[in-house]
């Protein structure tokens, strides 16, 4: 087993008070418990890319025709025309 020394500022004391009085959790458990919801969604992410992509801030960083890949020519010719 190993130990660790951390130091967490006023914001994440009060949010891991919160984790432990809601989920009737001490101290090490809860940060066991906010370990594995981490470790198993960084699972999820390896194995399903739409996942991973859907987390990333390249969805909706773009704005533009929804139909954009299916139509793209046809979308180009009616802006070529104009």
């Amino acid at each position: 087993m190993k130990n660790f020394d951390i130091q967490l500022d006023e914001e994440y004391a009060q949010k891991l008070a919160y984790i432990q009085q809601e989920a009737d959790q001490d101290t090490v458990e809860a940060i066991k418990s906010s370990i594995e919801l981490r470790y198993q969604q960084l699972q999820q992410q390896k194995t399903d890319p739409l996942a991973k992509l859907k987390q990333s801030k390249f969805i909706g960083c773009f704005k533009g025709e929804t139909d954009l890949a299916a139509n793209s020519e046809a979308i180009v010719r009616s802006r070529s025309t104009n």
